[in-house]
């Protein structure tokens, strides 16, 4: 028994390998001919961004990174920001991937506007808010504070981004003891500093923490001068929460219960707050997480935030999940990039366990996308939120997170299994299941991701599933992550021709040959979309599949 067994099992590994193998070189060969290209060149509208802070903690020195992974303050990497490590040496900016440059703001987290070594904890002297690029650090930036403004605007555009962004503290500088300004004085001095930037040509503001940053009225402030200050800048807005749902965090709300559940956070008033602010805000950010659990805390957040929105549809703005870029690209949300391919490494630091770093090529694949589709307000169609949740887990040791106080704990995390904007939630089959997300696009087009699952026991799994979607009508959909196979249920016949690119790439092939096209359905093969997904791929990058289906 044992011996057939074990023939069986390798006639099956054979047959996978012959048939993966038979479509590497089918697609390698036609992708060699091809001249085909669906991807736009022209930038995206969505307000993208790459964000300078994680660079600041984990891609200068040793020093640096001990200090964040043991919480320390914020004045060492606000003093590595430096216009010579941005755009000279090392050159942060230059490593990023070039293609996507033009469709993202290049955003100067803490430190931009604060001098070098200006921090004495005891005298209080570490001023922030000032909104005036430190001189000391930009010294091509010269002249009043509009002109330094327009001076770093210009260096970022002429390095190929979309423009400067600012991280902006939510307090004027005399706030730094507590509230001191009274809310005149806090509007009269945003107001000026919106006049800087309008003369400077800044659009992204990514307002942080600070004296007012949980304070609703705050908020709504600024989000309602910026339209009269300077139209055209996008103001994004954040609850400021701790790295875990409804868990432990010293600086949130102490009521909480480890459900791993953001809708439970503080009883539901975490998910409420969310949603207000939600209500006027042009961007609004999840905010920080860990980088063990950041699928199903992002995810969560997301999906609540959305939910939130179905019933009472009046939200203007879109979210910002972060450095997630698969769930924007399957949700329409913008993305805020954190990872650097020059994160460093150190045993027994494993802050970046996803090795993100070298998963570059599924930022690139997920703005392409955006140039296809990009993100939209919350509220503008109906969200759908699977009933079931998925459990992910993490025993976090010494080294694994700035989040220090969670060492030694095992941490709960949970998100619904499925989401679903504009149509119906997919259809999921599997042994263990991957969080499936889908939307349709206010222009027609389609997105469908996959997501990993996190075990301390198993590490990061990615689960493949027979997953399936219902469409309108043969379109553009975007396709990202792991699958066993996919099936397309269209509501009218017509598919003749389907074309797939890697959208990371700047080739398509026709695949229609290799798919089973039966009436009103498509159904294509896991193995197929992976090494389309990935016929792009930059060396050593790792980032998941990620391919452009186009239906003629």
């Amino acid at each position: 028994m044992r011996k057939i067994t074990t023939f069986l099992f390798i006639c099956f590994s054979f047959t996978v390998f012959a048939k993966n193998n038979s479509y590497k070189e089918s697609i390698d060969q036609r992708l060699s001919h091809s001249q085909l290209n669906f991807i736009p060149d022209a930038p995206g509208v969505t307000p993208n961004y790459w964000c300078t802070w994680s660079a600041q903690n984990f891609a200068v020195d040793t020093f640096t990174l001990a200090h964040v992974i043991g919480l320390g303050d914020h004045t060492v990497p606000s003093d590595n920001l430096t216009e010579k490590v941005v755009f000279q040496h090392p050159g942060w900016e230059k490593m990023m991937p070039q293609a996507i440059k033009k469709d993202m703001y290049l955003t100067f987290d803490v430190g931009w506007d604060i001098a070098g070594d200006s921090y004495h904890d005891k005298a209080n002297k570490w001023v922030i808010g000032t909104h005036e690029v430190a001189t000391d650090k930009f010294p091509s930036c010269v002249g009043s504070p509009a002109e330094r403004l327009k001076t770093l605007n210009k260096m970022c555009k002429e390095a190929g981004w979309k423009g400067a962004g600012l991280w902006i503290a939510a307090q004027t500088p005399k706030d730094m003891k507590g509230r001191v300004a009274t809310e005149s004085e806090v509007e009269n001095y945003f107001r000026e500093r919106m006049r800087w930037s309008k003369a400077a040509g800044i659009e992204y503001w990514k307002v942080d923490y600070g004296c007012f940053g949980g304070e609703l009225w705050f908020r709504k402030m600024l989000s309602r001068i910026s339209r009269e200050e300077a139209p055209g800048l996008w103001v994004e807005n954040a609850r400021g929460s701790g790295p875990l749902n409804d868990d432990e965090c010293p600086w949130d709300d102490p009521n909480y219960r480890k459900t791993g559940k953001f809708k439970n956070w503080e009883n539901g008033k975490a998910l409420e707050k969310a949603h207000d602010v939600m209500q006027f805000s042009d961007v609004l950010r999840t905010y920080d997480v860990t980088a063990q659990l950041s699928i199903p805390t992002t995810l969560d957040r997301v999906a609540q935030i959305l939910g939130s929105f179905s019933s009472v549809p009046e939200g203007k703005g879109i979210i910002n999940c972060e450095d997630e870029p698969y769930i924007a690209a399957a949700l329409g949300c913008a993305i805020g990039v954190m990872r650097h391919p020059a994160f460093i490494d150190v045993p027994g630091q494993n802050y970046d366990p996803l090795r993100v770093k070298n998963q570059m090529d599924a930022l690139v694949r997920a703005m392409k996308w955006q140039r296809l589709a990009p993100a939209f307000q919350v509220g503008s169609v109906s969200e759908k939120l699977d009933t079931a949740y998925l459990y992910d887990y993490w025993k976090f040791k010494p080294g694994d997170t700035w989040a220090k106080w969670v060492n030694d704990k095992n941490i709960l995390q949970a998100a619904p299994a499925r989401v679903s904007r504009g149509m119906q939630l997919p259809e999921v089959k599997g042994e263990t299941l991957p969080y499936v997300l889908c939307s349709r696009y206010p222009n027609g087009n389609y997105a469908v991701a996959t997501l990993i699952r996190t075990d301390s026991l198993k590490g990061f799994v990615y689960p493949l599933a027979d997953v399936v979607i219902h469409c309108d009508k043969p379109t553009k959909i975007g396709v990202f992550g792991d699958y066993k196979s996919l099936k397309i249920n269209f509501a009218e016949k017509g598919c003749k021709h389907i074309f797939a690119q890697d959208l990371a790439g700047n080739k398509a092939a026709e695949i229609t040959d290799l798919v089973k096209i039966n009436d009103k359905s498509v159904l294509l093969d896991g193995e197929l979309l992976k090494i389309v997904g990935t016929s792009s791929a930059s060396k050593s990058d790792v980032s998941p599949p990620g391919v452009l289906l186009v239906f003629e």
